[in-house]
Parts: structure tokens; sequence; C-alpha cells
């Protein structure tokens, strides 16, 4: 069995987090600004100032004996620009699309998996490092009329990745038999010129690492055992966060595998069982996802189907989405209607009125509304710096058990208008908000 396989369905979840998200076109303004999480840049572009490491390093406590191995798995996506050229007279023209018949063909830039694996014994190695070295590639595919003439292509490339994984290992003062295990992921690529979507193709996206000890288990970083307090406070985690994966019922604070993400994570984190696939944006609800994408007109989905095979997987599968899926995602039997040919309408049970404002405290928080946050769930870390700020509604939302969302975005985030842009949020229940000087109705 695969050490890993344990954590492969979160591990991949991680990988393509944010790969491309809803409607899933290609001209989607938030499928334009791609690649957030995990980027490792290129040494020479981190150098420019652009605030993106060109490392990242993990730290982790091991209990181990001289005879504990270390599989130590590193994953990341490498950048791959679609390009579509249409053929003109007597060359080959780039363009945004080509529509071929009925066959539409979009440019857009797709993700390669990459591994590298080292094998390491903790108790009697104090070091040892492997290169990344990935060649530059490149395959055209012509595209033919219905004449069979050439009328365009495809051309897929890569740019040549060069980077390095060590992993150190060193004794803990007054503990014998625990070692603090170093993993550091460099990228020393050379930079393509451009702006940061050129950058970004020799760089390692969605970079985490997975960590198998045989023999010896991890302790875990965020409630370590007492006895391990102090040495987990001098762990050094730089743009990654190593949680226990596997089963906390025989001890919720160690495992033999861990997986270190970019994306802040809890210890034993799970795929939830009804998930079928992947939509790309864990912190969305598949249910919801689904129903959404049911809503696209044809000329979105045709786009989606185009832009990429895994976009046309989601197209598809909700095409396919019936009362069945939509009781199995929500957890309950729902009660649905039939139209006039007895096919059952899995929206019948979603005839819930539309809401475009909520009162709060007899105030009318709607659209344009300013409002201060006070969470009180504690549902994600970055609650904790965000009581007391002041944000924008942006939206009202209402979902099938008639529960009520305000999705704003924080007033002071340098970034928020960008967020605005391509239709990020934050959501939290009218309880958590604050009316904040005169109400914008809306």
């Amino acid at each position: 069995m695969n050490p890993f396989e344990p954590a492969r369905k979160v591990a991949d979840a991680v990988l393509y987090e944010g790969y491309i998200l809803y409607p899933y076109t290609a001209s989607a303004p938030k499928n334009r600004i791609r690649w957030q999480f995990g980027v490792v840049v290129p040494e020479a572009y981190a150098a420019q100032g652009t605030g993106e490491p060109f490392q990242a390093q993990t730290e982790v406590l091991l209990e181990c004996d001289a005879h504990t191995e270390v599989e130590v798995l590193v994953r990341f996506l490498q950048v791959e620009a679609r390009q579509v050229e249409a053929w003109r007279q007597s060359s080959f023209v780039p363009v945004e699309s080509l529509t071929l018949g009925s066959k539409n063909y979009v440019t857009f830039d797709e993700g390669a998996e990459r591994e590298l694996t080292i094998h390491f014994q903790p108790g009697v190695q104090d070091r040892t490092a492997a290169p990344i070295a990935s060649p530059a590639e490149e395959k055209i595919e012509p595209l033919a009329a219905a004449d069979e003439a050439v009328a365009g292509r495809i051309v897929r490339r890569r740019w040549p990745l060069h980077g390095a994984v060590s992993v150190d290992a060193e004794p803990v003062a007054d503990r014998p038999g625990l070692r603090k295990l170093r993993v550091r992921i460099e990228n020393n690529s050379a930079v393509v010129p451009g702006e940061r979507s050129s950058a970004l193709r020799t760089a390692f996206v969605s970079t985490h690492t997975l960590l198998h000890a045989r023999g010896g288990r991890f302790l875990s970083a965020l409630d370590p055992p007492a006895d391990a307090g102090e040495a987990t406070s001098r762990l050094v985690n730089r743009h990654t966060w190593p949680v226990l994966v596997g089963s906390a019922e025989s001890d919720a604070q160690r495992s033999s595998l861990v997986l270190s993400s970019p994306i802040i994570l809890y210890d034993f984190p799970a795929v939830a069982p009804q998930s079928e696939a992947d939509t790309f944006d864990a912190t969305e609800v598949d249910e919801l996802m689904m129903l959404s994408v049911r809503s696209l007109s044809d000329d979105e989905r045709n786009e989606a189907r185009a832009t990429d095979e895994r976009a046309r997987a989601i197209i598809e599968r909700a095409e396919r989405f019936g009362p069945e899926d939509l009781a199995r995602l929500h957890g309950t039997l729902l009660q649905t209607k039939s139209d006039a040919s007895g096919m059952a309408d899995p929206f019948a049970a979603l005839d819930v009125p539309g809401m475009d404002c909520v009162f709060v405290k007899g105030a009318k928080i709607s659209k344009g509304s300013r409002v201060r946050l006070h969470p009180k769930r504690r549902a994600d870390v970055w609650d904790l710096f965000l009581d007391g700020k002041v944000a924008t509604v942006r939206a009202v939302h209402q979902d099938v058990e008639n529960l009520m969302y305000v999705a704003v975005t924080v007033d002071d985030d340098p970034a928020s208008d960008l967020h605005d842009w391509y239709g990020r949020s934050l959501f939290f229940y009218p309880d958590e908000v604050e009316p904040v000087g005169a109400m914008a109705a809306g």
C-alpha cells in the first residue's frame, strides 16, 4: 500500500485549490488571476521585491530511532502554456480562441503535476538533498477545418525548472529519541520576462510536502504533547503549515503521516465523504456549486468545456446532477416534484424566495452597507484578525435551509478592490455583523 494514500485526497485538494474557479471559463476575471497558493517563485524574481518567496520550509518533530525511515514527497504544479494560434494566409497568429465547426479552442494555462521523492534515515543521517530538474518542452497539435485544410494549431509549452529539496535532521536537546526534521524547497529557475503571469512559467505552484515515517511518529505542531511544547515553539515553518494526517482515534497528538500545506488546515483533515470530485474551491459547498453550474448559460458551459478538461468534467457532472445527487450532498432526503413528463425536478425543493437584504438590530443590511465584524463561531483562524474590522457588504445570500449569510470585503484590506473585481468575499451570519453609520438601502 502507498504510505501516502490516507493523505492523497486532501493533498490533491490542496494541489488543485484555485486551479480554475466558477464559472470555470477562461474569460472570467477570477480565472485571469490564478495560482495564489503555495507559489515558490524563482529566486531572481523574489529578489525584485515582489513579496513572493523562493523558498518553502517545513519543520516538524519526529520520535525516531536508528531504524526509522522517512519518505519525503514534494508535489507541485508546473505551469504549461496552451496557446491557440490561427492560420492567417502565411503564418500562425496567436488568438484567444478559435472555433472550427462545432468545436471551440481556447488559450489557457494548464498545470502539470510534478513529484520528487527522497528517502531519509533521520536517526543516522544529518542531511540529504536532491535536485529539481525539468527540461523545456514544446508540443504542437495541428487543427484542421472541415475541408481538412490547416486552420490553426495548439502550442503547449513548458519552461525549464531548476531547484532543490534538502532534508536535515538534528537532535532536540535533553530529549533522546526526538529529532527536528527540516525540509526546504528552493527555486533557482530562470525568470521568464514579463508580468507575474510570465514569471509563473518557472514557479512551483501549489507546493506542498508529504512526510511518512516508518518506525517513527511525528508530533503535532498545533497540539503537541506537554513535554514537547518548548521544542515545538522553536519550529520555523515558512509559507507552509504542517498537520497530522490519518486517524486521531489512537493518538490525537502523534501520527506517522504529515501534510505540510500552503493552506492553513487542522490536524487530521479529511475530504467530505459525499464529495464526488473536486470543484477546485474547497471553501465552497459542493451542492451549491453544482446548482450554480447548472444555472450557467449554454455559451458559458461551452466556453468552460473548451477552457480545460477538468472544467469540462465539472460541467458534465453538473449536467448529470439529479435528485439523488442533491439528497446525497445535502445529507437529507428531499421531496421533489415531477413535471409533465414525469421526470423529477431537482430544483423543486429549492423553491425559496430570493432575498437581497437582512435586518440587524432593526437596520436594513444590503449591498453597499457598511458593517463591523464580530466573528463568533471561529470557523477560521483568520476570524481572530477580523474582529472589529469595518467591511462593505457585497451581497446577501440565503441557502436551501433558509439560513442567511452576509458576504463582505474588508475596507482596510489593500486587496479589497481586487477581491471585489474577481468576486471573492468573506461570509458571516447576520448575528456576526453590526451596522455602521447610515445604512445603504438596496
